[in-house]
């Protein structure tokens, strides 16, 4: 028996989700995720699947109904284009739901296979190929449960979340509200709720709108967020909670209430998760840690579960062993919380006529990260910066189009110093 048919029989009139004007309750969400992992079951022969859904509530019943149905699910980002279809193809996906099937199979016999399903995750590697996170449902319920035992999260609680599922933190926010037998509330507008996980533009909204209802959580992280803003936060005595997670841990390792003492760091390690430094490099292990990797044409990587991971973040413990976060070794940024690979950019525009050379940097002006582009071309080009734009929204999504991109001599080096790269860009 899986954890909703659980949460099914405990709390079957308990609203579960919210949407809109659509509220279903976990006996209702459960009678419609049977339906519809039947029909998975016996029509859909692929054991791998992907789900490209753009409406969060059909989201939600494909990934529970998939599972249920014992299949491999591939979360795909519906706002990245050509790179998603990209993907598609280099993962042989031979089947990808886009929504939800309205007249699913009448079945007198209910298939529950969870024990046989997997969950990937799309992260980058340091290469910039794309590259699998594997996670199992037990993975992701063992960082559930620690942290909602941390953010006092229960089955009174209702959590705003406006995080899409192919992300580690909307996929969090879903099995924390199952595991709890509480509400996931889809509606950004809509109030109230307890709980909320913010990236910055979200964040600036609430600070300069604070909610009148009474808040028990407002959880920040992976992106950076200003400075004032989080002071603006202290001083409205806002229940802020600074954290630091990662895909390969199925969300937070580490959570701490915001206050002036606390603001440059993210908390103490949580106990389902072991962190050491070792070069001033954060290694991981634990029973939320992801089981391994899966490149394309099938090629996967299983990780010792004795073993520590290196999460390529660099940081340190203070004495009271709080974490502080330097920053990324790799070349990952987040904005607005989706995670973006400068690789993955270059590796694409490299492969446009006229284009020698390409390199991307995020450089902070105001406290905000801004994209910029140095491009090398093989021949003069008049309306080459649209060009290349124009490219990158085709493939990935406006997030990834630099502000700016400024044509340079490489010199047949292929990378430069952040520093050299920076002179460049405030010069011109």
């Amino acid at each position: 028996m899986d954890l909703l048919n659980q949460q099914s029989k405990k709390y079957p009139k308990k609203v579960a989700i919210q949407y809109n004007k659509t509220v279903m309750t976990y006996e209702q969400l459960n009678t419609t995720v049977q339906a519809i992992a039947n029909t998975y079951y016996h029509d859909i022969k692929d054991t791998r699947i992907g789900i490209k859904v753009k409406n969060p509530l059909e989201a939600i019943i494909c990934i529970l109904a998939a599972l249920r149905a014992g299949k491999t699910i591939y979360l795909l980002n519906h706002h990245y284009k050509t790179y998603t279809e990209e993907l598609i193809k280099a993962y042989h996906l031979k089947t990808v739901l886009t929504t939800c099937i309205k007249n699913p199979l009448n079945s007198q016999k209910n298939i529950n296979i969870t024990s046989k399903s997997s969950i990937r995750l799309f992260t980058t590697g340091s290469t910039g190929q794309a590259k699998c996170v594997i996670h199992s449902i037990d993975t992701l319920l063992a960082s559930a449960d620690i942290i909602n035992k941390s953010l006092h999260y229960t089955h009174h609680d209702i959590w705003n979340c406006q995080l899409p599922f192919y992300h580690v933190s909307g996929l969090a926010i879903l099995w924390r509200t199952l595991l709890a037998g509480a509400t996931i509330q889809l509606d950004p507008s809509k109030t109230p709720y307890t709980h909320i996980s913010c990236v910055e533009k979200q964040f600036e909204f609430l600070i300069k709108n604070p909610p009148k209802h009474p808040l028990k959580c407002i959880l920040i992280g992976g992106s950076p967020i200003k400075k004032k803003l989080l002071l603006s936060a202290i001083q409205q005595n806002l229940p802020i909670y600074q954290s630091y997670g990662l895909t390969e841990t199925g969300s937070a390792c580490a959570i701490t209430p915001l206050s002036k003492d606390t603001l440059n760091l993210s908390g103490k390690p949580l106990p389902h998760i072991k962190l050491k430094i070792k070069h001033k490099y954060i290694f991981v292990k634990g029973k939320s840690r992801c089981l391994g990797f899966e490149y394309p044409n099938n090629t996967i990587t299983n990780l010792n579960p004795n073993n520590y991971y290196n999460t390529q973040d660099y940081g340190c413990l203070t004495q009271d062993n709080q974490l502080k976060i330097f920053g990324r070794s790799s070349r990952m940024i987040i904005i607005n919380g989706e995670n973006i690979q400068l690789e993955t950019i270059e590796t694409m525009v490299k492969t446009l006529h006229n284009i020698k050379e390409f390199y991307m940097l995020a450089i902070k002006k105001n406290e905000t990260l801004t994209l910029y582009g140095l491009v090398e071309l093989e021949n003069k080009q008049q309306n080459y910066k649209p060009f290349i734009k124009n490219a990158i929204k085709k493939h990935f999504s406006s997030l990834c189009i630099p502000e700016d991109i400024i044509e340079h001599s490489f010199k047949n080096a292929l990378k430069l110093s952040y520093s050299d790269i920076k002179k460049t860009i405030q010069s011109t």
